[in-house]
């Protein structure tokens, strides 16, 4: 209960100096450029901390619980090369398409560099960290890196009276990030030992299996990623900076309804579906209360987002937040079929139909991309956000049509497991007689 608690607590503090650094940014920036450009460097790191991952950690991890502490220094090694070498074969052109098109100004070159480097080893950190049950570290690590240096922004700005400037700003969280990293990095080395590195050799086997393995899962996520994310950088390039720094001022709302909802529900009933997967009737209760509850617990946060967003918003003291609100309820909307998804994701995940999940995906993903092609030149934040509750809705209906039929064949097996039992019986208790 109290580790629940601080971790909680945590993750809601992040939240909260994420949102604070919104307003603020979107209030006393001289227009909306600042939030938009500060979308985009969000949203370029954490589509290139998924490419560099490539969900290698999902291999990993299942590998390190396999082996326990004794071979984890060993997997460690071999994932600390495969990420080296994502380094130097992404990192290259990733830079070159964001600067050649022009998302980015090259001034920010450096600093968006050492950003995705430290915030994807505190990533990597963080699911270690997951992985040997020290939740509340990770969470820790979590605010330093993320929350802890929008609090000094803010007393610069309010305090010292400097004025804005979002370059310096990306230079501060780029120092906590590495910080945060080297020290609970630190932390991270002193619990496991040093001893057990011996950097003897690269294991390719190794690699190769784990890609194979990752290559799956990589594909479902980098497929949300860009449901979540390609939208940004088309608004960008036919419609500029200012109407993106108002989309992400409308996404990071929605977004607060999927975390909390993660936080609140999902995090509770995931491992307990894990772990009754093979009790089929037990299984089916537990997954009906887990729908039940992330619907309520998504639309009572749809209401209470949609009731306050505009007082925020007209806090932000610029007309450009309130003309496109109904963008914001679209994407309020596909909010709430994420919810229904995700719960017949985590159905499909933990019947390890890994396949029909990313099938799933791949489809959503192509027609999302294919509407915000159509629809953003035109429809601006409306396109946008259409896009996105078209996509979920996609995911939503295929994901839930899969997981059903699943569910009705499983039920089928159950009935018949049960009168084979009571033959079974029947027999039994005739020889008796």
């Amino acid at each position: 209960m109290k580790t629940g608690f601080s971790n909680i607590s945590l993750r809601a503090l992040t939240l909260l100096s994420k949102f604070a650094f919104l307003l603020f940014l979107g209030k006393y920036s001289m227009d909306e450029s600042n939030l938009g450009t500060f979308g985009l460097v969000v949203t370029t790191i954490a589509l290139l901390i998924y490419v560099l991952g490539f969900d290698f950690y999902v291999f990993n991890t299942r590998e390190i619980l396999k082996e326990g502490e004794s071979g984890m220094h060993s997997k460690l090694e071999g994932q600390f090369v495969f990420h080296l070498l994502a380094y130097i074969i992404v990192l290259p052109i990733s830079f070159w398409a964001i600067f050649y098109f022009n998302f980015l100004d090259s001034d920010l070159f450096l600093v968006l560099l050492l950003l995705i480097i430290s915030e994807h080893l505190g990533q990597e950190l963080y699911r270690v960290f997951t992985t040997l049950e020290r939740s509340v570290l990770a969470n820790l690590m979590l605010f330093f890196r993320s929350g802890l240096w929008i609090w000094v922004v803010l007393m610069d700005f309010f305090l010292i009276d400097n004025p804005v400037d979002l370059k310096r700003y990306l230079w501060l969280w780029a120092g906590f990030s590495w910080a945060s990293t080297l020290v609970f990095g630190s932390i991270f080395l002193s619990i496991i030992g040093l001893g057990g590195f011996k950097f003897e050799g690269i294991d390719i086997g190794f690699i190769k299996r784990g890609v194979r393995t990752a290559g799956i899962f990589f594909m479902g996520s980098i497929s949300f990623q860009v449901i979540n994310f390609a939208d940004r950088y088309m608004i960008d390039f036919f419609h500029g900076k200012q109407l993106l720094g108002v989309y992400t001022a409308y996404a990071q709302f929605s977004n607060s309804v999927e975390i909390f909802t993660f936080s609140a529900v999902t995090m509770v009933f995931y491992p307990r579906l894990v772990k009754t997967a093979e009790e089929a009737l037990q299984y089916k209760r537990l997954r009906r209360i887990f729908f039940k509850r992330s619907l309520l617990t998504t639309i009572l946060l749809i209401v209470f987002v949609a009731a306050l967003a505009p007082f925020f918003l007209r806090f932000m003291n610029k007309s450009s937040f309130l003309e496109e609100l109904n963008a914001l309820y679209f994407l309020l909307g596909g909010s709430l079929l994420l919810t229904i998804s995700n719960v017949y994701h985590y159905d499909l995940y933990v019947k390890k139909k890994d396949r029909l999940i990313l099938t799933s995906a791949l489809i959503a993903m192509t027609i999302n991309v294919v509407m915000n092609l159509i629809l953003i030149p035109r429809y601006e934040l409306i396109g946008a956000s259409i896009a996105t509750l078209f996509a979920f809705l996609v995911l939503a209906v295929i994901k839930g049509v899969i997981s059903n039929k699943k569910a009705i064949e499983d039920t089928i097996r159950i009935d018949y497991t049960a009168v084979k039992g009571c033959h079974r019986n029947n027999n039994s208790d005739r020889e008796i007689l």
